[in-house]
Parts: C-alpha cells; sequence; structure tokens
C-alpha cells in the first residue's frame, strides 16, 4: 500500500504572520523549521497573490538559523553567492549533495561487508576462518621463499668457497701475466 504523503498548507497574510491551514492557527518560523526537521513537506503561500513562498520562506528561516548559530557559512562563501548572483549557491549545494551521496555509498558498502561479517560470526565464522587459514598459507609460502633465498645468498658468502674461488683467479691472473711478459 503506498500511503502519498500529505503536504502541509501554510499560508502567508500581508502581515507576514504565518497560518498553518491543517491545525487552524499560526505559527512562526521556528514552528515551520521544526516541522521540516520531523520529516514533513510544506507549502507556504501567499494568501493573496496564491504565489508560492516556500523557498522564500525556508531561505529565511535558514538565515534566522544563521544568526543564532553566528557563522552559518563562512564569509569567503556568502561574498561569492553575492558575486555570482545565486549561481554558486546552486554550485556549492550540488557539490555537497554529490559529497554526502558518495559518502552514503561509501558507508552502505560498509554496512553491508559489517553485515556479512555479522553473519559469518553467527554461522560458526567461516568465512573468517577460511580467511585466516589462506593468510596464513601465504606467509608460510613466503616465508619459505625467503628462507631459500637466504639459503642460497649464504651459499653465495661461503667464506671458505670465496676464499678457494679468489685464489684460482689470482693464481689465473698470474699465469696471464707470465704470458703477457
Amino acid at each position: 500500500m503506498n500511503k502519498e504523503k500529505k503536504i502541509r498548507v501554510i499560508k502567508r497574510y500581508q502581515n507576514r504572520k504565518l497560518y498553518d491551514t491543517e491545525n487552524s492557527c499560526y505559527v512562526t518560523l521556528d514552528d515551520v523549521a521544526k516541522f521540516i526537521k520531523e520529516g514533513e513537506d510544506v507549502c507556504i503561500i501567499d494568501n493573496r497573490t496564491q504565489e508560492d513562498l516556500t523557498t522564500l520562506t525556508l531561505t529565511q528561516i535558514i538565515l534566522e538559523e544563521g544568526k543564532r548559530k553566528k557563522h552559518l557559512l563562512p564569509l569567503s562563501t556568502l561574498k561569492n553567492i553575492i558575486q555570482s548572483g545565486g549561481g554558486h549557491l546552486v554550485d556549492f549545494f550540488q557539490k555537497s549533495i554529490h559529497t554526502v551521496s558518495s559518502i552514503s555509498s561509501v558507508k552502505d558498502e560498509a554496512e553491508k561487508v559489517i553485515d556479512k561479517i555479522k553473519d559469518e560470526i553467527e554461522d560458526g565464522g567461516i568465512f573468517i576462518r577460511d580467511f585466516i587459514s589462506k593468510t596464513h598459507d601465504g606467509l608460510d609460502e613466503v616465508s619459505k621463499k625467503f628462507e631459500d633465498k637466504v639459503k642460497s645468498i649464504g651459499k653465495l658468502t661461503n667464506a671458505s668457497f670465496l676464499k678457494s674461488e679468489i685464489r684460482n683467479l689470482m693464481k689465473k691472473v698470474e699465469e696471464f701475466e707470465k704470458k703477457i711478459k
């Protein structure tokens, strides 16, 4: 059953008062912000002209929150927004949305891995035991290759072997020198 989300209609009068048509009472900007934070969809309509003032009102809420928090956006960002006629603001939010979606997808993937590990632990840890076993096998193989290389280097650095080779070379050099003379 697909339940459509109801939009809370708020009328704005010429005296700037906001009237919640759902509860038949006046509301403040803070009330509208609370509705939005609770996940409600709101639509602010000018009572006289029927013009949609939602964007303007939400911007006003952001500005009010900025006054309370002192630094909602960095000064340089605010200057860029004014200089670009608002185009920079659109770019800023599009980049923010893209960044949030990228972070969200990484978070989703991490949660999938964590869920898989939890499932494996509940199933007796077959995946984890297999992973650890393969890791140990890989380490054993690397360790054996390393030992073999060390042994082969040890054979090359065997002092008595090298001394006899050097003596043989020296003899050959002496013989060669004699022939040259």
